[in-house]
């Protein structure tokens, strides 16, 4: 009987390294049921559930498996890191520091604690825990990409690279090390780190996920060295193969912006209540728009606080709002007008904020895509500021489809989804314009590039802020970017992105002849 469950377990792990994790769930339920003392079928459901999206369902297997063994280290992780996904950032920290007391090499959790902190734009206390992970080992790549993740977003780029260059030491494959380091330098012909890529992109052992990050690494080389048909194929390459392995249908997306338009269409936004105080600053909008460069001009305020972009707005509308990918329509109505439930949105919004101990006046919130929920932005938050950042449709679509994302922009990677999506967007943000007339400030990248002083002294005025010379001097901010946008919000202004979209025109006929 042993041998045989043994059998199956093996059967299981084989399913989730295939990344089946429904199929591991139910068949796992079945053997815990005849077999509740087994504590790897604990960690596995809780895994998969954890892979899947489904986290309370993994915390409960987690924390099931930990009353079998408490001292499991393993499963202590996942639960830290459970807890983390759905933003419980105090209990994950605890669960790492327990770890890290019970067993000071276990180094998951100093990298997991790192990331947290690094998350909470804690990036100081982020480098001293992958150090200290450094320490135990200098094997772990892992580790030292972490280093160079902390040290790019603090706008250490030869540092950020030198740990880039100690991953792929030890690990060549580790590609995103080769992506990290090509947003942080510019190229040329004889640039030794291109010669690698070069050379690496025909390596018949490279996954195609690693391939995508070496794709567009180097498209951004070739076009930093001004070779643009060859940085078009590159990044052509890499959006097919991104799309391919994401399985993505646009579809979903451009039914839920238009019931969210649909929905608040019918609100009345008359019961708002405009006397309540707020702390908050939203800059959103499209991706690659001009977001992390806003942000860095409010928070060289002394009283503003740079949140970056914060997932907590997202999680609130998609916990109360949202099913399954759809808007729910039924209960909308009775939840969006319930008193008792917008306060406990408020709540939940700012019981996450107080994880950045910030002691600034205000906080901003720079998570793009927020543009979607600017109606329940009203309702939560109404006297909240909201910046709504937008650039020339052609350059901002050609700046997302050269980029890599970290994830949720899955209408980036091909020329038809983006030019809906874009439209989409469009759509909705002239419907909120018009809804919510006169609180939403537009700031358009072009002017902010051509008239920086006069647009900079909109921005703070809007924020009612008293003015600071030091909001013009933005690019000395030391306030972390956890975006790709990195490089480009630390320098003065440059002008030349305005017109980037006229180097690839020739290739990009859909987005020329759409936008």
């Amino acid at each position: 009987m042993e041998k045989n469950i043994s059998q199956q377990i093996q059967v299981l792990i084989n399913q989730f390294n295939a990344k089946n994790f429904e199929h591991v769930i139910s068949k796992a339920k079945v053997i815990l049921k005849k077999n509740p003392e087994y504590l790897i079928l604990y960690n596995l459901i809780g895994s998969s559930y954890q892979n899947i999206g489904r986290y309370e369902d993994a915390i409960n297997f987690f924390k099931n498996g930990l009353k079998l063994e408490p001292r499991n280290l393993a499963i202590m992780n996942n639960l830290a890191m459970a807890h983390k996904n759905v933003l419980e950032y105090k209990t994950a920290e605890k669960l790492y520091l327990k770890i890290i007391e019970l067993d000071s090499a276990y180094i998951n959790a100093y990298i997991n604690l790192g990331n947290l902190k690094r998350d909470l734009n804690q990036f100081n206390n982020a480098i001293n825990l992958y150090e200290k992970a450094s320490k135990i080992t200098n094997k772990n790549p892992i580790v030292y990409y972490s280093l160079a993740l902390a040290h790019q977003g603090l706008g250490n780029f030869d540092r950020a690279c030198e740990y880039a260059e100690k991953t792929l030491d030890l690990n060549p494959n580790f590609t995103r090390a080769d992506h990290l380091i090509s947003q942080s330098r510019k190229y040329h012909t004889e640039d030794n780190h291109y010669k690698k890529m070069k050379s690496k992109i025909n390596d018949i052992d490279i996954k195609d996920f690693e391939k995508i990050d070496l794709l567009f690494a180097l498209a951004k080389a070739e076009e930093d060295i001004g070779n643009i048909k060859d940085s078009f194929n590159y990044f052509l390459q890499g959006n097919k193969l991104r799309k391919k392995i994401i399985k993505y249908n646009i579809s979903e997306e451009i039914k839920l912006l238009q019931d969210i338009k649909d929905r608040f269409d019918q609100f009345k936004n008359d019961d708002l209540l405009k006397n309540q105080e707020n702390n908050m600053i939203f800059i959103l909008g499209m991706p690659r728009s001009g977001t992390s460069l806003v942000e860095q001009i409010v928070t060289s305020h002394s009283q503003v606080f740079g949140g970056g972009e914060l997932p907590i707005l997202s999680n609130i509308i998609k916990k109360n709002f949202i099913n399954n990918n759809q808007l729910i329509k039924n209960e909308f109505s009775s939840i969006i007008n319930d008193p008792s439930i917008i306060s406990q949105m408020q709540i939940d919004y700012k019981n996450f904020i107080s994880n950045f101990n910030h002691t600034e006046k205000y906080i901003t919130d720079k998570a793009p895509l927020n543009y979607r929920w600017i109606g329940f932005i009203k309702i939560i938050f109404p006297n909240a500021k909201i910046i709504h950042c937008k650039r020339e449709p052609k350059n901002n679509c050609l700046s997302m489809f050269k980029n890599l994302f970290e994830g949720g922009l899955n209408f980036t990677y091909d020329e038809m989804d983006l030019v809906k999506y874009y439209k989409k967007y469009e759509d909705l943000m002239s419907f909120w314009k018009k809804k919510y007339e006169n609180t939403i400030l537009e700031v358009r990248y072009e002017s902010l590039i051509n008239n920086n002083e006069k647009e900079v002294k909109k921005i703070i005025k809007f924020c009612n802020l008293e003015w600071e010379d030091g909001c013009l001097s933005f690019h000395k901010n030391k306030t972390p970017i956890k975006t790709m946008s990195t490089a480009q919000a630390r320098q003065p202004i440059y002008k030349s992105s305005l017109n980037s979209f006229e180097k690839f025109k020739d290739y990009l006929k859909f987005i020329e002849q759409s936008l």
